[in-house]
């Protein structure tokens, strides 16, 4: 059988196999019905499902939609997003987001890294060592705040952490460029 395909807005004609387009297509129960008939009905199928208008110009829906442009609302209209009051950075309810806001999985990423380079750092060091490396490098608490939340002297602090440093270029003499979540 012969059924004519709309590709590029140009109509084609494919041979198909009249039974399996019929199985395909998920068409029922063909008893009864002539040749033509079946390949009347394959046809209308087949133009229902994938040769409308709708379906090969998807592009002329969102061929305006661009990072760059200005987002649309939901009545259609474009337009400068007006915000829920001059105060709040929130836009108002009437927008449509371009881009998904990805915050949290990147919050969560960070947060496991974090927690990955502390154990290791824990399982390595001395608790003393990995506490203060955490704190001071990580954290980036300054010297002289962590002596005087742990009553000692900022030069005690200093000579702790070269220390501490020390016995980290020892466990781990070279750096890497990739994440610790890449091993």
């Amino acid at each position: 059988m012969k059924i004519k395909v709309s590709y590029d807005n140009t109509k084609q004609t494919l041979e198909v196999d009249r039974d399996e387009m019929w199985l395909s297509l998920s068409l029922g129960d063909a008893d009864g019905m002539t040749s033509a008939e079946m390949e009347k009905r394959i046809q209308e199928k087949f133009n229902e499902l994938f040769n409308r208008p709708e379906y090969n110009n998807w592009h002329r829906h969102d061929r305006h939609s661009s990072p760059t442009s200005a987002p649309k609302k939901l009545d259609g209209t474009k337009g400068r997003v007006q915000l829920v009051d001059d105060e709040s950075d929130e836009p108002a309810g009437n927008t449509i987001d371009l881009f998904p806001d990805m915050t949290d999985v990147i919050n969560r990423d960070k947060q496991y890294e974090y927690e990955a380079v502390c154990g290791m750092l824990r399982k390595y060091l001395k608790p003393e060592q990995a506490e203060l490396l955490i704190e001071i490098h990580i954290n980036k608490v300054p010297k002289q705040e962590y002596a005087a939340r742990n009553g000692i002297t900022p030069s005690a602090v200093s000579h702790r952490l070269e220390t501490a440093e020390k016995n980290f270029k020892k466990v781990f003499p070279t750096s890497s460029s990739f994440s610790i979540a890449r091993g």
